[in-house]
């Protein structure tokens, strides 16, 4: 176990290039396209001639949906699906959040159409817990994940235990995670410090706590390190007031030119926005990294846009369930 992220078995074992990424997720792509070569036969509602039917599709095994790494539908599920069921036991953030880096290791090395990845989630939420020094009761943790996906999680406690040793064998029994909730913190504290004096609301700092969250959907926490992460969202923390204060402003009928100059709100916006670019200056980080980050995240988000929760739910009941019945919002155009 290591109290720093520097020399953590995180940094050393599980933290990946691009490059590196790529080729990790190469492999399983051939793998997926070797076992499952026949892809997922689905059966949707359809009309033919006025007339309502069912029909068979065929999804490719080379389409992207219920691949991980690319379908965006996948990844934001599998996030509420954690979030669900640690909001129903009261488990901190911290350990949800080590439950996410669980999955997104795991699924880097296995395909979900050769696990249950309800079983996978509750597992990983079990492990982190215990991980993180709060631990859960078994059955009171697969109750509640029946009570939640009573199709998929079997009621029997020991095929958690079961599949807890599948997990930590994948993950190489390195379980030891460092979130970048620390190094916000760190940072937001010397940011109140001369020569910056920069004092975040606690609105602002639920803001860029809820960005933190949000990235573990995307692949930063596989290639960069905590403190990259929490720059990049306390970036776009203060970005995102700037941009709020500027709008407020431009409905105003005074002309921009005399609004940037007299209004105190702007030039307070601006001045902030100032100090932590000058922060991130002279912390000498790799601005490249903590672009990229913030670029991921809008990403996420413009997918997060078109996220349709109904039908992967439907895929991956048809998946496990056999043969699969599409709800009532799920049909062929």
């Amino acid at each position: 176990m290591s109290g720093s992220y520097w020399t953590s078995t995180q940094r050393n074992k599980w933290q990946f290039t691009k490059d590196s990424l790529a080729k990790e997720r190469e492999k399983l792509w051939i793998m997926e396209c070797q076992l499952f070569p026949q892809g997922l036969n689905i059966v949707m509602d359809g009309k033919t001639n006025g007339s309502e039917r069912s029909m068979t599709k065929n999804i490719a095994i080379t389409h992207r949906d219920l691949h991980y790494d690319r379908d965006y539908n996948l990844r934001i599920y599998c996030y509420f699906l954690v979030m669900k069921l640690g909001r129903r036991l009261n488990i901190r953030q911290c350990a949800l959040a080590t439950a996410h880096v669980y999955l997104s290791r795991f699924l880097l090395r296995v395909s979900v159409r050769e696990i249950n990845l309800y079983l996978l989630v509750t597992t990983c939420v079990y492990l982190a817990c215990k991980v993180e020094e709060s631990p859960q009761y078994i059955r009171t943790l697969v109750s509640e994940a029946r009570s939640l996906w009573p199709e998929f999680v079997p009621p029997d406690p020991t095929k958690v235990t079961e599949f807890e040793f599948y997990l930590i064998e994948e993950l190489q029994s390195f379980l030891i995670v460092h979130h970048p909730y620390k190094s916000m913190e760190q940072i937001v504290d010397v940011l109140k410090e001369p020569p910056f004096e920069l004092r975040l609301s606690q609105d602002e700092l639920q803001s860029c706590w809820s960005l933190i969250n949000d990235s573990y959907i995307n692949d930063a926490h596989l290639i960069y390190p905590p403190h990259i992460i929490a720059i990049a969202c306390l970036f776009i923390t203060i970005c995102i007031r700037g941009r709020s204060a500027k709008n407020s402003l431009s409905s105003s009928t005074a002309s921009a030119d005399t609004m940037n100059q007299d209004d105190p709100v702007f030039m307070k916006t601006l001045k902030q926005q100032e100090l932590f670019n000058r922060f991130i200056a002279e912390s000498q980080v790799d601005l490249e990294e903590v672009m990229d980050t913030i670029q991921g995240l809008i990403t996420l988000y413009e997918h997060w846009d078109k996220y349709h929760e109904p039908w992967i739910k439907f895929l991956l009941h048809a998946l496990y369930l056999r043969p699969g019945t599409p709800p009532p919002s799920v049909s062929s155009s």
